[in-house]
């Protein structure tokens, strides 16, 4: 699967673009049941949130699951991944955002880019943040948020380290940058319905709100980089920042609906 001009175009001008159904809800079905056996292990690289028990993050399922595995070669993302970053590329990292119902807590707005080049020293914001939505997303159970074209601004500098318990940091944007950004490009929650995969730019300005919604909202984010583009601190746990920089060879599209 490759991405056709007007989606090139869309990620040109927006930092994102959209591919509805490029997971079936069968694989849909397959990766929800791996993740709650993941969870029942609550693995290194587990993370509850601030206030309660409930997951909020789950770094390197890759690393304790085969469908996680094989979901980190899967062809139907690897390929426009490839495209949009005119090069092989590698897993930085895998890390999924799961909401508990009701209160599942919200992220500042942030760039992805500014943690892996504080905490990682990745050089340049050649890598892509690709979002596997796991449930239908809507307005009510805390989207992530976008601003349409705040890459274009480059790496932000104007940002403080937000440290969760987990060791993992989060670059948080002042209110007058978001505001000044969301001025010129608008703001944009991302629906849609569970295979649904969203394509963003490193760069892109965005953050997300608490889910006061009866159900979970949860998205994979498989987070790429080029390989030329490798990281230069490679400290920190693989489950954050992967030193394995080997481009990815692709296994049968079919791996997620066969035993």
């Amino acid at each position: 699967m490759k991405l056709n001009e007007q989606q090139l175009a869309t990620f040109d001008r927006d930092g994102i673009v959209a591919v509805e159904n490029l997971f079936s809800q069968e694989e849909v079905d397959r990766l929800n049941f791996a993740l709650a056996e993941v969870k029942a292990k609550r693995p290194p690289g587990a993370v509850a949130q601030r206030t309660s028990d409930s997951l909020r993050l789950i770094y390197g399922a890759d690393h304790h699951h085969p469908d996680y595995a094989a979901l980190a070669r899967h062809p139907r993302w690897v390929e426009p991944a490839r495209q949009l970053l005119d090069s092989e590329v590698y897993i930085h990292q895998m890390r999924i955002n799961t909401k508990a119902a009701f209160d599942g807590e919200g992220w500042w707005w942030h760039q992805d880019f500014a943690t892996w080049h504080f905490e990682d020293g990745m050089p340049e914001p050649r890598a892509l943040m690709i979002g596997v939505l796991l449930d239908d997303c809507d307005t009510c159970n805390g989207p992530l948020q976008v601003i349409p074209g705040s890459h274009r601004f480059g790496h932000i500098d104007d940002n403080a380290p937000d440290r969760d318990k987990s060791g993992y940091t989060v670059m948080d944007l002042p209110r007058e940058t978001i505001a000044r950004l969301a001025h010129e490009g608008g703001m944009r929650a991302l629906t849609g319905k569970a295979g649904t995969v969203f394509f963003m730019h490193c760069n892109l300005v965005h953050g997300s709100s608490t889910n006061i919604s009866p159900g979970e909202r949860t998205i994979i984010y498989i987070n790429v980089n080029a390989v030329d583009n490798a990281i230069t601190k490679p400290v920190r746990a693989d489950y954050f920042a992967n030193k394995d920089f080997t481009p990815i060879k692709t296994v049968d599209d079919a791996c997620l609906t066969i035993d």
